[in-house]
């Protein structure tokens, strides 16, 4: 069974890749997905998974309606995403009669998200002193929460044990968020404190937990939530004068009493939570309008509606006790979404109240109308003739092109006339890994890589074009967080692993900063082969960092080929090798200069690792049996890597001991190309460049340009060039030892890059992987049979 292409992948091509996929096995031609001009695919990393195009729903607006509010005051009217007719119409019905008596008045009682972490213990007695501990230790738990957010507040912590279970139900304050995501990473950080903190005493220590027990209702109805409400809880009321309810919803007072309370009757019946007509319709139609979660709409649509007679009319009443919603974070992002959150004044932090304010005052009209429609004989007859058809101030993008990249610029470019526009998007190929992975978590920053068209009058008088790149970079953080949500996909054991030992591996801790670095270094070496660079701009306050670069599509050939190495021949690579081998050969043994430039040894990094290499080599093992299994030779990827963990401390060693220079440590055809000559490499994105090897690097080119079917030959004779290039013995090796180096070299990059591009080929399809990992095993093969110490494949 083929698995559905470009995993991962936010692209118009990668959409109409899964598009064309799917025409085929459906056998169907779905020519109303063919072209997608509502949502760019770019847009919606975070959003959903596997993008083939959008469902158009019909937006209508219902009202006005009058608002005499806490949070709301004056009229207002709704977006609502529907395709149940009559709705729109009786919403707007039921506002008309409100308004005409005088408005809804509509209060926010309070806000909580719930988290119900469960913890099994050996009996019931070690259950209750569980939870008499538990109240000394609040403090500590409010502040795990403060590091993880400082909009979450813990404002509530109630157990409640079930023989030997407990369930902690904790209460959330989350400011404008809905916080379904940030009070679950807020309870896990909780539960894993409350873990270190039980260490050395058994006598209470939990013999398992989980992060959710299913008591805080999540997505559900529940009692317990419609008393001590999940989400905002919101109330509102209006008057309905006798002349209103007769002139505008064509019923009666008391026609409206006899229906609410045979309707009471009944739900109690039903075994209803609570009390209403079809607060729901309103709810759904405003959540998909505005980008909420639609799944809450379950426990949100629990409400309690009454009617009580007033002076020859009624009062309206409606409780939401359970309105899980947000303005900021999920798909309030996106651009139509955000639109309508403007419409009703609630784009943005602050707004949060109020639109649950407006979601009541709306859903109240509509239960009056619909109430009336039923009492007065209008429900079936409306539907047949109308239902039939720490803040902080982020770069922006206007800044970039009016304010930095023409100071940048003016820097570089003999001119004072320099004029900076977009220039027309296009993909670039497949780089942006780190910065893909960062988008994820963060996608309202201004990040990634940006062309922009350059216009100036230069030294002769005449106007000139040419095309840059501005390469906005992502903090570490947002990157390792990233990665580590795709690591904790794996297990619990994958996810605790990378926690302990991420930050000390592959090179990630530092890139935002250490390729700004590298640019400014200027070094012969690397100025040979770098990209030409225009300036650079780093301002950490507001984390930008910027680097203004040639575009590379104008200026280069073999630009990031979409499968590795088309086009590439051996002179390619022998031209890549010439050219990494020169900024080796710059840099050989000087550590402390590398230092300076941000450039760390990772090596006791991936020494101390050995849990995390471990769980990463058997989760993938367990994804990938085929890819990974024995080759021709017998050579077992997974089992070779269980092999290096056992013995890492001793090869780790051996490495440390060789000579060792920048590497930079991403070296392969998605970050080489070539001047139009052939004869120049350009070597781009440095952000993970770390003190190794120099073999390092021509170990990871190897395993992209070669194939699986490479010969001992090609391998040593790239090998011997990259010698020669760093001087030969001068270098600081003799042949022998160099060989030995490439090996280690090549087992770090299987237990290392390999492990973590196979993890985030689950998630983000890398089309070049296969391929790679084929060639691996070739070339760890070779160096099995050319007898460069045994490799313990058995």
């Amino acid at each position: 069974m083929s698995a559905i292409p470009g995993r991962g992948r936010y692209t118009e091509s990668a959409r109409i890749e899964r598009l064309e996929w799917l025409r085929r096995r459906s056998r169907m031609p779905l020519a109303s997905l063919g072209a997608d001009g509502v949502l760019a695919a770019e847009q919606l990393t975070g959003n959903i998974e596997n993008f083939i195009g959008t469902v158009a729903l019909p937006v209508g607006l219902a009202g006005p309606l009058l608002f005499t509010g806490g949070e709301v005051h004056g009229s207002v009217v709704a977006p609502l995403v529907t395709t149940e007719g009559a709705l729109v119409a009786s919403v707007s019905r039921g506002a008309r009669a409100i308004t005409r008596g005088g408005g809804v008045a509509t209060r926010t009682l309070g806000q909580r998200m719930t988290r119900a972490p469960a913890y099994e213990f050996s009996d019931l007695a070690a259950a209750a002193a569980f939870v008499d501990w538990l109240g000394t230790v609040r403090p500590g738990m409010e502040g795990q929460v403060r590091e993880v957010s400082r909009h979450t507040t813990l404002v509530s912590v109630e157990p409640f044990q079930i023989g030997r279970y407990v369930h902690l139900l904790l209460g959330y304050e989350t400011a404008d968020a809905a916080g379904q995501n940030m009070t679950t990473v807020a309870t896990w950080r909780i539960c894993q404190w409350l873990d270190e903190a039980l260490v050395g005493r058994p006598e209470i220590t939990p013999v398992r937990y989980f992060v959710e027990g299913n008591l805080s209702g999540d997505k559900k109805v529940s009692h317990l939530s419609m008393t001590g409400g999940r989400g905002i809880r919101v109330t509102a009321e209006c008057h309905l004068d006798r002349a209103t309810v007769e002139a505008t919803l064509k019923t009666t007072p008391e026609s409206l009493m006899a229906l609410y309370h045979c309707s009471v009757l009944a739900s109690q019946q039903a075994g209803m939570v609570g009390h209403n007509i079809n607060v729901s319709n309103v709810i759904s139609a405003m959540f998909i309008a505005t980008g909420q979660d639609v799944a809450c709409v379950h426990e949100s649509g629990a409400g309690i509606f009454s009617l009580e007679p007033t002076d020859g009319g009624l009062l309206a009443t409606l409780l939401l006790p359970n309105l899980v919603l947000g303005t900021v974070g999920g798909g309030t992002g996106l651009p139509q979404q955000r639109d309508l959150l403007a419409v009703l004044g609630c784009a943005g932090e602050g707004t949060g109240r109020r639109l649950a304010e407006i979601i009541c005052g709306f859903a109240l009209a509509l239960d009056v109308s619909t109430c009336a429609a039923v009492s007065g004989g209008q429900f079936a007859d409306a539907h047949q003739r109308l239902g039939r058809a720490r803040r902080v101030n982020w770069l922006t993008r206007e800044e970039l092109q009016t304010v930095i990249a023409p100071r940048l610029l003016r820097g570089t470019i003999p001119s004072d006339e320099v004029t900076v526009t977009a220039a027309p998007a296009e993909e670039f190929g497949g780089s942006g890994i780190l910065s893909d992975l960062a988008a994820r978590g963060e996608r309202r920053k201004f990040t990634g890589l940006h062309p922009l068209r350059v216009d100036c009058v230069g030294l002769d008088g005449q106007r000139h074009r040419l095309g840059v790149v501005a390469k906005i970079k992502a903090l570490d953080d947002e990157v390792l967080v990233e990665i580590g949500k795709i690591a904790s996909l794996g297990g619990q054991r994958l996810g605790a692993a990378w926690r302990r030992h991420g930050r000390a591996v592959g090179g990630f801790s530092g890139a935002h900063r250490r390729e700004l670095a590298i640019y400014r270094s200027q070094h012969p070496s690397l100025v040979d082969v770098l990209p030409r660079c225009y300036g650079w701009h780093d301002d950490p306050d507001r984390e930008a960092y910027v680097l203004l670069l040639e575009d590379l599509r104008e200026s280069a050939v073999l630009l990031d080929p979409a499968d590795g190495i088309r086009g590439w021949t051996s002179a390619h690579v022998g031209a890549a090798v010439a050219g990494i081998a020169g900024v080796h050969s710059g840099w050989l043994e000087r550590r402390e200069d590398a230092a300076a430039l941000g450039v760390s040894d990772g090596l006791p990094g991936l020494a101390a690792a050995g849990e995390l290499w471990t769980a990463l080599i058997d989760h993938n093992a367990a994804t990938y049996p085929d890819l990974l299994k024995a080759g021709s030779s017998g050579l077992d990827l997974a089992t070779l890597a269980r092999w290096l963990v056992e013995r890492i401390a001793s090869w780790t060693a051996e490495l440390a001991a060789m000579p060792r220079t920048l590497v930079h440590h991403d070296f392969n055809p998605r970050n080489i190309a070539f001047r139009p000559n052939g004869r120049l490499p350009i070597v781009y994105d440095w952000e993970l460049a770390t003190w190794h090897v120099p073999q390092r690097d021509l170990a990871e080119l190897l395993t992209f340009v070669l194939t699986p079917e490479a010969s001992p030959d090609e391998v040593e004779s790239y090998l011997v060039m990259h010698w020669e290039r760093l001087g030969g013995p001068a270098c600081g090796a003799d042949l022998t030892l160099w060989r030995r180096g490439y090996q280690l070299a090549l087992w770090d990059l299987l237990l290392s890059r390999l492990q973590l591009y196979l993890l985030a080929h689950e998630h983000r399809e890398y089309p070049f992987l296969e391929r790679v990992v084929g060639t691996t095993r070739r070339l760890c093969e070779i160096e099995a049979q050319v007898g460069r110490v045994g490799v313990g494949h058995g």
